[in-house]
C-alpha cells in the first residue's frame, strides 16, 4: 500500500519516453504577487519542477515508516498514529505547494494537477479517518485491539482502489520532457 501511495505522489514525475523538446530551465519564475495571486510561468520546466517539489516532503514522510514493536501494542498503535499525523501534515503541505505552483503553462496541466490534488485529498481523508479511530483504541485492552485495529486500518486498504490521477500527465510529451529537465522531478523519481 505504501508503494501505491508513493506512486500517487510520484506519478507526476512523467519521465520515461521523452521525445519532445522543451526549452526553459528550472529557475523560479512564479511568485506570489502583492495581491496574493500566483504569477503564471510560461516555462514548463519551472512549473513541473514546482509541482514535483511540492510532493517531495510527502514522499519523504511516507518513506519514513513507523517501527513497530510487536511486544508493545500501545507503542505500536501510537507509532502508527504519529506516522499518520505526520503524513496528514505532509499531504497538506503538498496540496499547498501544488496551489503555489500556479497555473500550468501547458494544456491539460491544470486538470492533471487537479486530479492529483483530488487523489491526495482522498489519501489525507483516509489517513485522518484511520488516525481518529486509532486514537480511540485502548491499546491495553486486548479485545479492543483484536477487533478495532483491523477495522481502523480498513480505509487504508481502500486507497489501493484509487484510479491513477496522472494518466494525462504521463501522456503529455511536453510535460514528460519538462519533468526530465526538472531537478525536483529527478529527485522524486530517484527516491520513489
Amino acid at each position: 500500500m505504501r508503494r501505491f501511495i508513493l506512486a500517487v505522489v510520484a506519478a507526476t514525475v512523467v519521465l520515461s519516453g521523452c521525445s519532445a523538446t522543451v526549452s526553459g530551465s528550472a529557475s523560479p519564475t512564479g511568485a506570489v504577487t502583492g495581491g496574493g495571486t500566483i504569477a503564471a510561468t510560461t516555462d514548463p520546466v519551472a512549473w513541473v519542477d514546482k509541482v514535483c517539489g511540492s510532493l517531495l516532503p510527502l514522499q519523504r514522510s511516507l518513506s519514513n515508516e513507523p517501527q513497530f514493536d510487536q511486544n508493545d501494542p500501545a507503542a505500536a498503535v501510537k507509532a502508527l498514529s504519529d506516522f499518520l499525523g505526520r503524513a496528514e501534515a505532509a499531504v497538506d503541505q503538498a496540496l499547498s505547494g501544488l496551489d503555489a505552483a500556479g497555473p500550468s503553462p501547458v494544456p491539460n496541466g491544470d486538470a492533471s494537477v487537479a486530479r492529483v490534488k483530488t487523489a491526495l485529498t482522498t489519501v489525507r481523508s483516509a489517513f485522518d479517518q484511520v488516525k481518529t479511530t486509532l486514537d480511540k483504541i485502548d491499546p491495553n485492552n486486548t479485545t479492543d485491539l483484536i477487533t478495532a485495529l483491523p477495522q481502523a486500518v480498513a480505509p487504508l486498504e481502500q486507497l489501493s482502489k484509487l484510479q491513477d490521477p496522472t494518466t494525462d500527465l504521463k501522456s503529455s510529451p511536453e510535460l514528460k520532457a519538462a519533468a526530465a529537465k526538472a531537478p525536483n522531478c529527478q529527485t522524486l523519481e530517484k527516491s520513489g
